[in-house]
This record gives C-alpha cells, sequence and structure tokens, in this order.
C-alpha cells in the first residue's frame, strides 16, 4: 500500500473519531437516570415499604404511595411495583375505602376520599373511581356527600368532614376536593365553581389562608389554595387573590429555603413541598432568583430533612407521616403540581432498579473442590450510584442454612466468608443485600467438596465447617517403662574343715617343705594375736556388700577372688613374718566369713 493510501485512511479515521465518541457520550447520557438522586432514594424508600399485598400497609398510605410514584416517572402496574404478584392497584380493589376512611391514621374522611380519586387516576385506573374497593363503592359520590350544597348558606360549596361544624377544616378539605374533581374531569360543573367561589373567600387580608375560617394562616393551606385557584378559569376569585398570597409566601421562607408550616417555625417538609407545587402552578421556578435565599433553594432545604433510608422527615427529628411527607416530596422535586398532576402523568422513566445488584459471586454454582477444604465465599455489590447504599449491618450470610454472618467481612460494597474444614459433600450458602431502605438482594448459590481420603482412612462425619483456632493438641504422655534390677546372684559358700597348726620348729624365713603339720591348739602360744593381713577384712567386706544388690554381688565376687588366692598361697606352705602358716590366716579367715554371712537364726 502506497504512502498516499495509508495516509488518507489515517485522516478518515481521525475524520471518525469526534463521530463515535459522540454517539458513545449520547448513549451513555440515555442510560443515565434523569432523576436527581434525592428522588431515587425516595423511590428506595417506597419500595421497602410495600408488602405483599402490594399496598403500602394502609389504604390512605398506598394512595399516597401510588402518587408520590408516579410522579416520580414510575408506573404502579409496572412488574417492578409487584411483590409477590400483587400490585398496588390490586390492594386498592381489594380492601374496604369506606372503612379506610375512617381508620386510626386517617382524620379527614372526604380528603382521604380525595386522595383515592387521585391514586386511581394517577394509575391509570380512572374508569374504577366508580366502583373502587370491595364492597364495592362510588368515591366520587362519596367525596360529595361532603360538600355543602345548601342554598344561602355561608359555606356553600365548600368540603368539610363535619356536617354539624361545616367550617372544620373547610378549607384544606374543600383544596383536596377540587384537586379529585379536576383530575376525574368533573370540573365543570357547578360544584366546582361554589367549590372554587367559597375557597377564595376565605383569604386572610395577610394574604394567607389558614386551615379552616377564623384561624391564623399557614403556609400548607395557603399554597394548596394557590393550586386549587389556579383552577379557577371564569370563575371570578378576585385580581390580588394569588399574588398576596404570594407574597405570603415569600414572607415565610426561611433561610435554608425551605417554608415552616406557619411563619416563625422550623422547615417543615410537606408546607415546603406545597411551596414548591404553587411556585410551579404559577408558572414559576423554585430555583429563580426569587425563591431562592443565597444560594439556598427549596428544593435544598427538602433535601436536608431526607434520612439515609431515603425517607424525608416532616421536621427535623420528626418521624410522623414519613410515608406520606416522603411521596410528597418526590412528587414536589419532580415539578408536579396538583393543577395538572395527576391529570397528566408524564412520561414514563425506565422502572428505577431498587434492589441491590450483585457484580461478582464466588464460588460459582456447582464448583467442586478436589484439592482443599478451605472454600472461600465472597461476592461485591452495588446499590447504583443513586441507591440509599448498603447497609452493612443488615446483611446476612448463611452456609446449609446456619446463620454465618458474624464470621464474615461485610462492607458496603463486598463481602467475603472464609471457611475451613469443610467436609466432603454439596453445600449451599445463600447471600442476603440490604440496603438502607430495606430491600433485600438474595443469592444462592451450591458447591461441592471431594477430597480424596487417605489410604485405609476411616472418614469420620463432620457436622459442619469450622470458624475458629482449632483446639491445641495435647501429646498423650506414656509411661515409662518399669525396670527390673538385675537378679540377685546366689553364692553358697563351704567353710573349710577347721584345724589347728603346730608352730614350725624352724627359724623364721627357712623354706619348710612336706605337708603342714597340725596344731595342737586353735591360739598361738602366749595366746599373742595373729596378723591377718587382710584376709579377715576380706572376708567381712564380702559378707556386707552380697547384701547390696547388684552391686555387692560383684564385690563380693572380688572378694572371694582374694580369697582364694590367699588359699593359694596357703597351699603353697609359705611361713608368716608373724608367725603361723598362710593356711591357718585362710583358715581363721573363713570361719569369720561364715558367721558374718550366715543368714539369722541358723
Amino acid at each position: 500500500m502506497c504512502r498516499k493510501t495509508w495516509l488518507a485512511l489515517a485522516l478518515a479515521c481521525l475524520a471518525a473519531l469526534p463521530l463515535a465518541v459522540s454517539a458513545t457520550a449520547s448513549g451513555a447520557r440515555a442510560a443515565t437516570d434523569p432523576r436527581p438522586g434525592t428522588v431515587t432514594k425516595g423511590l428506595d424508600y417506597l419500595h421497602g415499604r410495600q408488602t405483599t399485598t402490594g399496598g403500602f400497609g394502609t389504604l390512605s398510605a398506598t394512595n399516597w404511595g401510588v402518587l408520590g410514584l408516579v410522579a416520580s416517572g414510575e408506573r404502579a402496574s409496572s412488574t417492578v411495583w409487584a411483590v409477590g404478584g400483587k400490585k398496588p392497584y390490586d390492594y386498592l380493589q381489594s380492601t374496604s375505602h369506606d372503612a379506610a376512611a375512617t381508620a386510626a391514621d386517617v382524620d379527614n374522611a372526604p380528603v382521604y376520599y380525595a386522595q383515592a380519586i387521585m391514586a386511581y387516576v394517577a394509575a391509570d385506573r380512572a374508569e374504577r373511581v366508580f366502583i373502587a374497593g370491595t364492597p364495592r363503592v362510588d368515591l366520587l359520590a362519596k367525596l360529595y356527600g361532603y360538600q355543602d350544597m345548601t342554598d344561602v348558606s355561608p359555606t356553600l360549596g365548600s368540603f368539610s368532614p363535619s356536617s354539624s361544624s361545616r367550617d372544620f377544616q373547610a378549607v384544606d378539605t374543600t383544596a383536596w376536593a377540587i384537586f379529585a374533581m379536576h383530575a376525574i374531569g368533573d370540573d365543570e360543573k357547578d360544584r366546582f365553581r361554589l367549590a372554587i367561589t367559597w375557597l377564595a373567600a376565605q383569604q386572610n387580608d395577610n394574604g394567607g389562608f389558614p386551615g379552616q375560617a377564623g384561624q391564623a394562616s399557614n403556609v400548607e393551606d395557603t399554597a394548596l389554595a394557590i393550586q386549587a385557584l389556579e383552577l379557577a378559569g371564569g370563575t371570578p376569585i378576585g385580581a390580588g387573590t394569588i399574588p398576596d398570597a404570594r407574597t405570603y409566601l415569600k414572607a415565610a421562607q426561611r433561610s435554608d429555603g425551605g417554608f415552616p408550616y406557619q411563619p416563625g417555625g422550623t422547615t417543615d417538609a410537606e408546607a415546603t413541598a406545597a411551596a414548591i407545587q404553587a411556585v410551579v402552578a404559577m408558572g414559576e421556578h423554585q430555583s429563580d432568583a426569587f425563591w431562592k435565599v443565597g444560594i439556598n433553594t427549596p428544593a435544598h432545604a427538602l433535601g436536608l430533612l431526607q434520612k439515609d433510608n431515603g425517607s424525608y422527615a416532616k421536621k427535623s427529628g420528626s418521624s410522623l407521616r414519613p410515608l406520606p411527607t416522603t411521596s410528597w416530596a418526590l412528587i414536589a422535586l419532580r415539578g408536579r403540581p396538583f393543577t395538572t398532576y395527576p391529570r397528566s402523568i408524564g412520561q414514563a422513566i425506565k422502572g428505577f432498579v431498587f434492589r441491590p445488584s450483585l457484580r461478582t459471586i464466588a464460588p460459582r454454582n456447582g464448583t467442586t473442590f478436589t484439592a482443599t477444604r478451605v472454600v472461600l465465599i465472597r461476592a461485591t455489590y452495588t446499590d447504583g450510584s443513586k441507591g440509599t447504599g448498603v447497609k452493612r449491618t443488615a446483611c446476612r450470610v448463611y452456609l446449609d442454612g446456619s446463620d454465618r454472618t458474624k464470621s464474615a467481612v461485610i462492607g458496603r460494597y463486598g463481602l467475603q466468608l472464609q471457611l475451613k474444614d469443610v467436609p466432603n459433600g454439596t453445600h449451599t450458602y445463600k447471600l442476603q443485600i440490604v440496603d438502607q431502605a430495606g430491600n433485600v438482594l438474595q443469592a444462592q448459590r451450591s458447591f461441592k467438596v471431594n477430597v480424596p481420603l487417605p489410604p485405609n482412612a476411616t472418614p469420620t462425619p463432620t457436622p459442619g465447617p469450622t470458624y475458629q483456632t482449632p483446639a491445641p493438641i495435647i501429646p498423650t504422655i506414656t509411661p515409662r517403662p518399669t525396670v527390673t534390677p538385675y537378679p540377685t546372684p546366689s553364692v553358697t559358700l563351704t567353710p573349710l574343715p577347721y584345724s589347728t597348726a603346730t608352730p614350725s620348729p624352724y627359724p623364721s624365713g627357712s623354706t619348710v617343705t612336706g605337708a603342714p603339720v597340725a596344731s595342737p591348739s586353735p591360739s598361738p602360744p602366749g595366746g599373742a594375736a595373729v596378723v591377718d593381713d587382710g584376709g579377715n577384712a576380706a572376708g567381712f567386706l564380702g559378707g556386707t556388700l552380697l547384701a547390696m544388690l547388684p552391686l555387692g554381688a560383684v564385690i563380693s565376687y572380688l572378694a572371694w577372688q582374694r580369697r582364694a588366692r590367699a588359699l593359694q598361697e596357703a597351699s603353697a606352705g609359705k611361713i608368716l613374718t608373724s608367725g603361723g602358716s598362710a593356711w591357718e590366716r585362710a583358715h581363721r579367715a573363713l570361719a569369720r566369713s561364715k558367721d558374718i554371712i550366715k543368714p539369722a537364726g541358723s
């Protein structure tokens, strides 16, 4: 290939590179969840509260849950929101709405019916509003039963939970009723216009609206009234009604960008969510300069109230109404005022992956170990970049049905558990990875240990692998063998017959030949002592050592040898210098030895 051809190819590649990078970047953006982390963490929390009924504990909480998840781009009919095959709509239709309207967690029956209507519309089941729940009821008819339609009544058109005191919670109740009528498309009737007219007349001089007539203004009901009055259409409400209410909201805003329930109070998540909706309903944005305090926006203040599990606290440190508060915050953060939502649920977004997901896991299913009994269970996982994150203390590791969590090392992104002395056979381990919101990922795998046993070895059943340092081996102490002493030699001495010798007539030093002459007397003449030259001492020592075994036997033998030499000299007929023959001296020594070694009593 010529040089020009190479150059042309290189230029073509360089020209195509920006297009490829652009396509890749575009694909990456398309795959990115457009929702902020504050929203996805809230969805994480809602998933964690969903039960096997498909609902969120109660019908009132389920109404809110549906409104929150659909406003966030989810779909209540999606399998992502199915638990055990049950979805939120299944729970709405299987439960009594009349019983729920008077349940302990509901303090305003008409508001409950209004929110139930909105939930059916959000779940794309508007046609079921008229045959809702079990037993079937008409939710709209139930709501209309709380409206005052009496002519010339000062509360004409208002909604209240009390028939005896028509002002009780009338502002709050009427606003919610207006939202429900608009959502179901029943906003062209006199009922709707009468409700709008009555509501507009409840504005206080400071521009705010109270919860009921005669009370002080508050931010939450003012924000709800702004949204409801934006739906007035052709109904006259007064030129300054909404602008004055807007001024009241701004005056109540706190330094963190949020709103209290009443001016001067602490930031309230529900009041802040309603205020954000009112701002959007008025055609503005909560990040506009008018609604910022320094650099803080209302959304910033909401974020400060979000907990680790994804829920929103109504107030800092509060644990009241976590699910309704969270759903209301999600609706506001997605810019959904009740003027358009849930009548228009907007475009769906790909379902949020709420459970943690595995990246790697070992050993893989069916792995066989043939050379070791040490098995390392390990896994890596993630809860996504926008989830609430893995909660280490809630995770669990099981082996063959036994909880081994205490022996495992568990982190936010991975875990491991080392098993030792795993017996031959098939074993099953199960991992439960739990996020801060309570959503659980379960993974189960099996492996086999098949280590050959040594020849002639009998396998010992082992109840299970061990996880602790083996106990120290205590050596077995073998007693020393008993030492048997050498046997004592039995020596029998036979004394020679006693005889006497006659003093030799020959002078000392003369050589005597012939047989020895017997002495007529056992003692030498004059009673002189006979010098033993060691014979007697040897006999005495030999007898004493004879009693000492085994050393005595050796010494006795040596003494016997000495006496034998003395006898030999006596047999030679030598005359000792001290007088007498060697024979006589040996004879006397033997006699004494007999007395020494003779056993007692013999």
